[in-house]
């Protein structure tokens, strides 16, 4: 019988929201807000998970599982790895988390990534990190038929800092930089991820057939955002609204990914790029609610650099850059009517078999 424990981390997308799922390319950072699995094998034939935070328990035999309820997270790992597994293999399981649920840290998607880590052991797969954040993303995003896209999975799996691709040949580099002054200021307002990615994913597709009635060979990795500027002041329709904003975001990533590369980047550099980031997420994505920006300038107030939204938006958190203030940083956001917590890089996926 084996004692597992697989534990992984949630994550902070330093640029990136909302082009994951439109192929392009995010930089992540893992924090140190984690969600662990740990569990020990039997000839049961029964896997128990007890939800010890949820107060929840979750019970099955080892057999193919329907997936019938929506964010059945664990019944579509479990699938995944069933005929790997021994012919009676049971196990009892408790999944604990520290990780903030719906404040854009992707707490579902580090707990797929924890789930996958603890199976892999469990069926001897031995799975490299690259098919662990794979098949994490399959079992969230595919299996499930949520909207999102593999940004979330990845980050966890590989930790710190991470450059990927959202495209074939799936493209992922972990860069060496250390980031410091990291708050994550919460609004205390509940947002509503999956219907709202689902709502911006189809105005974004509407604003790429507008643009390729005037131009057939626009392509979104490589058109310019000037040329997508152009069109929206011709015809300021929200689908072409939302194109600029995918556009904008897209060249910001890309020149983060560069700064962050020569690991000599500026402070303010940064903090400009997490401006440009958020001015677009609220004026071209308008996912920006007025008492989060209230919260900002309050953050901005007490000595953060750059400010940016978390997730999807419209609730949620906010990224607040603030390198050697950020304790004055989270009491200000506080004093304002929100919440905030220090937060530091951490690593990723981390597997214990005893």
């Amino acid at each position: 019988m084996l004692e597992i424990i697989s534990s992984s981390p949630g994550r902070v997308c330093l640029f990136g929201e909302d082009v994951d799922y439109m192929n392009l390319e995010v930089i992540t950072i893992a924090v140190n807000q984690r969600i662990e699995v740990k569990g020990k094998t039997n000839n049961s034939g029964i896997i128990k998970f007890t939800l010890t935070d949820l107060g929840k328990e979750v019970k099955f035999s080892n057999e193919i599982q329907p997936l019938n309820e929506k964010r059945d997270y664990i019944r579509s790992v479990f699938n995944m790895f069933q005929e790997y597994l021994p012919k009676n293999f049971g196990a009892n399981v408790e999944v604990n988390s520290n990780i903030l649920i719906g404040k854009g840290l992707s707490s579902s998607s580090a707990l797929c990534s924890a789930l996958v880590g603890f199976f892999d052991k469990a069926s001897d797969s031995n799975l490299t990190e690259k098919e662990l954040a794979w098949n994490a993303y399959l079992a969230e995003v595919v299996n499930l038929g949520e909207p999102g896209g593999m940004m979330d999975q990845y980050a966890s799996v590989f930790g710190d800092m991470l450059y990927l691709e959202c495209r074939k040949p799936y493209r992922f580099e972990k860069l060496d930089t250390k980031l410091t002054g990291i708050v994550i200021g919460d609004t205390l307002t509940k947002k509503e991820t999956i219907q709202t990615i689902r709502k911006r994913k189809e105005e974004i597709n509407q604003g790429i057939e507008i643009i390729k009635r005037r131009d057939t060979s626009f392509d979104l990795q490589s058109s310019s955002f000037s040329e997508v500027y152009q069109a929206y002041k011709e015809n300021t329709s929200r689908e072409l609204q939302r194109l600029v904003a995918v556009l904008g975001i897209r060249d910001v990533v890309r020149d983060g990914y560069h700064k962050m590369k020569k690991q000599e980047f500026k402070p303010e550099e940064l903090a400009e790029l997490i401006n440009s980031h958020h001015h677009f997420q609220q004026n071209y994505f308008e996912n920006v609610t007025n008492h989060m920006q209230k919260l900002i300038l309050s953050a901005k107030n007490a000595g953060a650099l750059a400010c940016k939204l978390l997730g999807s938006g419209n609730g949620g958190s906010f990224l607040a850059y603030s390198p050697e203030k950020q304790k004055e940083v989270a009491q200000a956001i506080i004093r304002a009517g929100g919440n905030a917590y220090i937060l530091y890089q951490d690593k990723g996926l981390i597997v214990e078999v005893s």
